[in-house]
C-alpha cells in the first residue's frame, strides 16, 4: 500500500509542495524558527492538530509574553499541559530566541545529527521534537518517531510483537535506521517519507 501511495503521483505533488515549505523556512527569519521551535515543543505529548491550534492560539505571544499569559491563553485553547509548556516556551525563549537560527543553522548545514544533539539541550524537546524541528527547517536526514511511525513498522513486522511505551536515546536511533533503511529503497530521505507514512496513517499532510 505504501509504495503505491509513493507512486501516486498526485500525492506525490502535495508532498512535494510541503517539503517546498520547509525548506522555504530554512531561509526564513528567526520568528519563523522559534515559531516552528515553539510548535514541536507544543507537540510533545500531544497532537500535531491540538500543538498547532494552540501555537495559532499563541500567536505572537510566543515572542514576548510572559509564563502565566502563555498558560492562560493555552488554557483557553484547551489545551492540556499549558503551565509545563508555558514554562517551556519561554526558557526556550530566554535560552536561544534571538540567536536560534545563527547557532543552529551553520551546525545543521554541516552535521543534522549534531544540530539535534545540540537541540536536546532545550527543555520539553527530545529525540523526536528536535528531528520535527529540524525537518520543518528544511533537514530531512532525520526521523520523526511518533505513534504514526511506530504502528507503520508493526505493520511490516520491523517491531513484532514488542509494545513500545518510549524510546530511550539508543532504541530511537535503531529505529531511525530501519526507516532510513526502507526510505532508501524508495529513494527518497527519511524526513521525507515521514510524510509519506503520516499520509497513511492520519490521511492528512499538516505535519
Amino acid at each position: 500500500m505504501l509504495r503505491n501511495l509513493i507512486l501516486n503521483q498526485k500525492l506525490r505533488a502535495k508532498v512535494l509542495e510541503r517539503i517546498e515549505e520547509f525548506k522555504l523556512n530554512n531561509s526564513a527569519n528567526e520568528e519563523v524558527w522559534f515559531r516552528e521551535l515553539v510548535l514541536c515543543i507544543l507537540t510533545a505529548n500531544s497532537s500535531f492538530l491540538s500543538a498547532f491550534k494552540a501555537l495559532n492560539c499563541l500567536g505572537e505571544l510566543i515572542y514576548y509574553a510572559d509564563e502565566t499569559i502563555i498558560s492562560k491563553n493555552l488554557r483557553s485553547c484547551n489545551y492540556r499541559f499549558y503551565n509545563l509548556k508555558a514554562k517551556y516556551i519561554v526558557e526556550a525563549r530566554k535560552m536561544i530566541y534571538g540567536k536560534l537560527k545563527d547557532k543552529i543553522k551553520p551546525i545543521a548545514d554541516q552535521d543534522p545529527f549534531l544540530a539535534r544533539e545540540k537541540l536536546l539541550k532545550i527543555k520539553g524537546l527530545g529525540m523526536k521534537e528536535s528531528s520535527h524541528f529540524l525537518r520543518n527547517v528544511g533537514y530531512f536526514d532525520l526521523a520523526i518517531i511518533d505513534r504514526h511511525v511506530i504502528n507503520f513498522l508493526k505493520e511490516i513486522g520491523a517491531l513484532g510483537e514488542k509494545r513500545i511505551r518510549s524510546l530511550s536515546k539508543s532504541q530511537y536511533i535503531v529505529l531511525e535506521n530501519i526507516l532510513k533503511s526502507i526510505a532508501s529503497n524508495f529513494n527518497i530521505k527519511v524526513g521525507v517519507f515521514d510524510l509519506f507514512i503520516w499520509y497513511k496513517e492520519t490521511n492528512t499532510i499538516v505535519k
